[in-house]
């Protein structure tokens, strides 16, 4: 008979449970979508262990080899070395340098190594010839007969490719993610300059340990002294990202759920309240506290169950639409083309199971708390309402006690803050609109005169007290509205505001589901969009005022560098070209090392330097030319000398092993703050001298977008590095564009509660005040005022959470703007209008679509049965 009953209440409202599941699901929902996005990581990097590595478990190099400027191991000494741990039980030495390769219309960069016979038999393979790695063919669509152009340090040349290599022969680096590699035969590796060493730089190592294990070998291998030893398969499979991309989401998405979780809240308290009549006759014919806990508490585990199911299913499809996105942030270029992996959709009965479970902790603990609650009313009180005054007094209490505790936190924290909670807390205990609106202000007064203090945690509970104070004055202005729309006569907003008026705490759920989740939609369209339009007027200042950088390859300083300032025809496509030089500086008694850029003071003529007065003092040095031998510093180099004092610095090229160190002295001319440089420096030598072991190149200005695609193709095929930072910064801002569309999306998966919630509200409202619909209509109402009641009510409850949401906001974005400004002073605050306006309108457009569905509902209700006394 239980389950008859509680089965019948629950299918009997059919909208009702569709509404309730589109509010409940969201949790497993998001909890899911975030969780298969852990599974399908997870199996993607486990994958690339087999598909990338192979045998290779470690990789063994000379502590000062970089990729550019390659150092030879002494392979009787390593392989001797090696051969004392029982442990490792292959290895093979690697000659691992770096080619560009052109394959089509674009350009890439590839390692490349040389097919040795050592490296066949650690591989099994048999196959001769130029071998490229399968994910780079793959991504180039070539097929085994195709042409491929390297550029070397000795020039171009073209490959025709034999095969196509997997696993130890699929490598893409260290880190698997690298573009690819090309193996040729040993003497063509020889013959085309690709690596100027006889001995090998690299070792790839396979041992008979588990991945766990390859960190301690690792570190046993570090006891030879010069090496370095990487463990490629025990970083990915303990990469953060792992589980790090899926709980971001989660974490992200964390006010939907709290949504969620919210609404379910409140819709059992209305389901409570719904069922007290019907189920209220059958306490009175003698059914026991257990059968009533029962019954309702079966029917809230159907709506839940049904919910979870629901939102379980659209989970997986939630995370598949997350992957497709995330897979389809890829990085773009004119001229160059990256292998980039796409991430296959997995998601494990576990997850889902572990989703369903965690969605369900919070509801199922407060059915189970309004089910007790329920079963142990009275009959009295569940069929006639007698008892709610004890009730009442018994929240109160329970209110003051809270309010207590709260107050009595806050004085650990500081008197301020106990101040704030104090004034937040009693209005709670009156339902006066002057209590309320004179502690919203005080409370509002408060806290912006705290504005700018402290850290983040200071800054989010500031932002907290001034939520709170804003709901309180926005709040207590309500039966004022009511009494102006009584004096212009408009029954349906009159109605209205006098319902949101007496059920203030029952309308209060949705209101703060609507309004915390405006505030984080508007700061999220806000901060981002700021950042965004902030880097992008950015984009022409460039590195101090040069937007065109162009490094040269170390490895061709051996062979002899390109002399771009004698091509006449390459140097005419730039408004100014100067040579510069990048070196290492160190100040007595301080450890730290810094990056300073060296040039003359041709450099000055374009510079642009992050400080509106030295770049005042700038200008009127440049007359009379800046001295060689000075310095400009960044502010961040703990230094205490005076502009126009002498500094002593030791000089030494960026380059491992092979820089000497040069200790000389400058004179300060200035002083500056990296933060707002947007790409710091630590500072500019002025300087003619040509320092050994610096990484060499050029800065230059180019205004023209389509010769900088040019220029670029040019350096490129030279074999050296060209940058062109105006075309990297607008690929920055894209790329942020696409992650704050993103985060709006699932900051708007919080409304889908609220409207959800709304809609029930509604429904709840149709049938509780059939008496009231009936005598409207009885006097002669129509149709469309009684329609326009619900509908209004709705409105002002949204109304009020964009108003609350707005002024919050704007508080929120003032008191950012004085923990910006130290770090960034030019950094302004912008607000995106048409997005700002079109979030607004479209939370009132979905608001109208969800709630006209059951206030329709009310037209349709004739005056005879609304009067009748319903069951």
């Amino acid at each position: 008979m239980i389950f008859k009953i509680a089965f019948r209440n629950f299918t009997k409202h059919w909208k009702i449970v569709l509404l309730a599941i589109m509010g409940t699901m969201v949790a497993t929902m998001l909890l899911v979508g975030g969780l298969s996005l852990n599974d399908s990581v997870q199996r993607y990097l486990l994958t690339k262990i087999e598909r990338n590595l192979g045998k290779i478990d470690l990789i063994v190099k000379d502590k000062a080899d970089t990729i550019f400027f390659p150092k030879a191991l002494n392979p009787e000494k390593i392989e001797s070395f090696l051969r004392q741990f029982p442990e490792i039980r292959d290895f093979a030495p690697v000659k691992l340098a770096q080619v560009t390769a052109k394959i089509g219309r674009k350009y890439t960069d590839l390692f490349a190594i040389a097919l040795t016979k050592e490296l066949k038999r650690f591989a099994n393979f048999e196959e001769n010839g130029i071998i490229l790695s399968y994910d780079t063919a793959k991504t180039f669509n070539l097929s085994v007969g195709d042409q491929i152009e390297i550029i070397t340090a000795k020039g171009s040349y073209k490959l025709r490719i034999d095969g196509f290599g997997e696993k130890e022969l699929n490598f893409r680096g260290e880190t698997t993610s690298a573009n690819g590699t090309i193996f040729l035969p040993e003497d063509l590796f020889e013959k085309y300059g690709i690596y100027p060493l006889k001995n090998p730089n690299a070792y790839f190592i396979s041992t008979t340990l588990p991945v766990e294990a390859h960190p301690r070998l690792a570190e046993n291998l570090k006891s030879e002294g010069t090496i370095r030893v990487s463990v490629p398969k025990y970083r990915l499979k303990t990469s953060p990202l792992n589980r790090l991309i899926g709980y971001l989401f989660i974490g992200f998405s964390g006010f939907a759920v709290l949504s969620s979780f919210l609404f379910i809240a409140s819709f059992f308290g209305i389901l409570t309240e719904e069922r007290k009549k019907t189920l209220g006759v059958l306490r009175a014919l003698g059914y026991p506290r257990y059968k009533m806990f029962l019954v309702l508490f079966i029917e809230g585990i159907l709506y839940l169950l049904s919910s979870a199911t629901t939102g379980a299913t659209i989970g997986v499809g939630f995370g598949r639409l997350l992957l497709d996105r995330i897979n389809s942030f890829r990085r773009t270029d004119d001229l160059f083309a990256f292998v980039q992996d796409t991430i296959p959709f997995h998601v494990t009965f576990r997850s889902i199971v572990f989703s369903i479970a965690i969605s369900l902790v919070v509801p199922v603990t407060i059915l189970i708390s309004r089910s007790l609650e329920f079963s142990k009313t009275t009959p009295v009180t569940l069929y006639t309402g007698q008892a709610e005054s004890k009730k009442t007094k018994k929240k109160k209490n329970i209110k003051v006690i809270l309010a207590f505790l709260l107050i009595l936190t806050s004085l650990l924290h500081s008197l301020e803050h106990a101040l704030i909670v104090l004034l937040a807390t009693l209005p709670l205990l009156f339902s006066f609109p002057i209590v309320h609106l004179t502690y919203g202000l005080a409370i509002i007064a408060a806290t912006l005169s705290m504005v700018g203090q402290g850290g983040g945690l200071q800054f989010l509970i500031r932002a907290g007290f001034f939520l709170i104070g804003t709901i309180y004055v926005v709040f207590s202005t309500v039966p004022s509205l009511r009494k102006l729309f009584e004096r212009v006569k408009s029954v349906p907003s009159t109605i209205a505001l006098a319902y949101l008026d007496k059920h203030k705490a029952r309308n209060f759920t949705v209101f703060v589901i609507y309004s915390v989740t405006l505030i984080l939609i508007l700061i999220s369209a806000i901060i981002p969009y700021s950042i965004a339009e902030y880097i992008n007027s950015k984009k022409q200042e460039g590195a101090f005022g040069y937007n065109f950088i162009i490094v040269e390859n170390p490895i061709k300083a051996l062979l002899g560098s390109y002399k771009y300032l004698e091509d006449k025809n390459f140097t005419s496509k730039f408004e100014k070209l100067i040579p510069i030089q990048l070196v290492q500086i160190s100040f007595e008694g301080i450890k730290d090392k810094y990056t300073f850029i060296v040039s003359t003071n041709e450099i000055f003529e374009r510079l642009i330097l992050p400080s509106e007065k030295l770049m005042k003092d700038l200008k009127k040095r440049t007359k009379d030319g800046i001295p060689l031998r000075s310095v400009f510093i960044s502010d961040k180099i703990p230094i205490n000398h005076q502009v126009g004092s002498k500094v002593r610095m030791t000089i030494k090229g960026v380059l491992p092993g092979i820089s000497p160190k040069l200790n000389e002295e400058f004179t300060l001319l200035g002083r500056y703050s990296q933060e707002q440089a947007l790409l710091p420096m630590e500072g500019i030598l002025v300087w003619d001298r040509k320092i050994f072991g610096a990484v060499r190149g050029y800065a230059g200005i180019i205004k023209n977008p389509q010769d900088a695609l040019e220029l670029q193709e040019f350096v490129t095929r030279k074999f050296d590095g060209a940058f062109y930072i105006t075309g990297e910064i607008e690929k920055l801002y894209s790329a942020i564009k696409n992650l704050v569309n993103m985060a709006l999306q699932l900051f708007y998966i919080g409304f889908v509660s609220g409207f959800a919630g709304l809609a029930i509200m509604t429904f709840r409202n149709v049938y509780v005040r059939r008496r009231e619909i009936g005598m409207l209509r009885a006097i002669g109402s129509k149709g469309d005022v009684i329609f326009k009641i619900f509908i209004y009510e709705s409105f002002s409850i949204v109304t009020i959470a964009v108003v609350v949401a707005v002024i919050t906001t704007a508080f929120v974005i003032h008191d950012l703007r004085y923990f910006i400004s130290p770090i960034l002073s030019d950094f302004k605050i912008l607000i995106p209008i048409w997005k700002v306006l079109g979030t607004i309108l479209s939370v009132f457009g979905i608001t109208l679509i969800f709630v006209s569905i059951p206030a329709s509902l009310s037209k349709r209700i004739p005056p005879s049965e609304a009067l009748r006394v319903y069951d």
